[in-house]
């Protein structure tokens, strides 16, 4: 199979190439960064934005990984993330269009859903999220998600492309876990919150309420916005507070992380798997990152929620990996960091 990557120079990208290349696969890389210098691969320096040079690239390939674009609020402004994020995925479907590809499995976001870069305390109707729950995107990069997956939905009705679209949250690498010290701050970080759910409820709810209006204050000031930096120069790290930092970060993304040995799985069966249609898709570990009890962190940061869409046992994650399951045979292998 000859698949073409973009972005496949990045985080994301790398490992899926090397997996890819173990296949035997004929593996094309795109990329505005540096030849990534993974043997196996071919590498073209080429824009997405640029649909001739794109073209170029797509002609005899079988499949699509779709990586390439702005992948936070901060780094560019919301004009030019949107404008790569939608317009770079447009030319990438019309180009496999105009090719006769068939296959793409591309990066939305768990941000699809619109949470963690949002302005606002968004509304849930249930947990654990699933695709069907309603988005509420109030922040360029979470809406060009959101659209990107709709320009997938398009091109399977135009042209009978099937695609993958997943719903990526944070994906860890072993690297990162050893460079971050990743499993000693989870660690803290739930005998923390352990402490907390103990304690008296009286200071618990006070706490509690001052983090919120603390965390909401931020938000609505669009602090993680590129604009916004400019001017205030926010540093995520002046947060000390555990419990704001809580509110503010982990409560929006429900604490929700992908390995890397599962990112690349899931592109992988992505292409090989049997089904049609344009599907977004959640891919997650199936327990919360702090391995903590899963009813009691929604009792504490989200106890206006009472209903369930299914069970939630032990630490099951709140976000819902079922669709993944049914539909390319998702199963993640790196289930806890602790």
């Amino acid at each position: 199979m000859r698949v073409l990557i973009t972005g496949g120079a990045g985080h994301v990208g790398t490992p899926i190439c090397e997996r890819f290349v173990r296949k035997g696969w004929d593996v094309r890389v795109i990329d505005l960064a540096p030849d990534p210098l993974i043997e196996g691969v071919s590498f073209a320096r080429c824009d997405i934005c640029d649909f001739a040079a794109l073209s170029r690239q797509v002609e005899g390939c079988d499949a699509i990984v779709h990586l390439a674009g702005i992948p936070s609020t901060m780094t560019h402004p919301a004009a030019t993330l949107f404008g790569i994020n939608v317009a770079g995925t447009y030319n990438v479907f019309e180009a496999a269009e105009r090719a006769g590809v068939k296959r793409i499995a591309q990066a939305s976001s768990i941000n699809a859903f619109g949470s963690y870069w949002g302005c606002d305390d968004r509304q849930h109707d249930y947990f654990p999220l699933d695709e069907g729950h309603p988005s509420h995107t109030t922040d360029a990069y979470s809406f060009s998600k959101q659209l990107v997956e709709e320009i997938a939905a398009y091109y399977q009705r135009r042209s009978g492309i099937d695609s993958v679209s997943f719903r990526l949250p944070a994906v860890w690498s072993d690297g990162d876990i050893a460079e971050q010290n990743l499993r000693e701050s989870l660690l803290k970080r739930r005998q923390l919150l352990e402490d907390f759910i103990a304690g008296p409820p009286r200071e618990r709810e006070k706490r509690l309420a001052e983090a919120r209006a603390r965390a909401l204050d931020l938000r609505a000031r669009r602090v993680q916005e590129y604009e916004a930096i400019r001017v205030e120069q926010f540093d995520r790290d002046a947060l000390e507070d555990w419990l704001l930092r809580a509110y503010f970060f982990d409560r929006f993304n429900y604490w929700a992380f992908i390995h890397t040995d599962d990112s690349t799985q899931a592109f992988e069966k992505a292409l090989t798997a049997d089904f049609q249609g344009a599907h977004a898709l959640f891919v997650n570990s199936d327990l919360n990152y702090l391995n903590s009890n899963s009813e009691a962190l929604l009792a504490t940061f989200f106890p206006e929620v009472r209903r369930r869409s299914k069970a939630i046992q032990g630490a099951d994650a709140l976000v819902s990996i079922d669709r993944a399951r049914k539909i390319i045979g998702f199963e993640p292998t790196v289930r806890s960091l602790i």
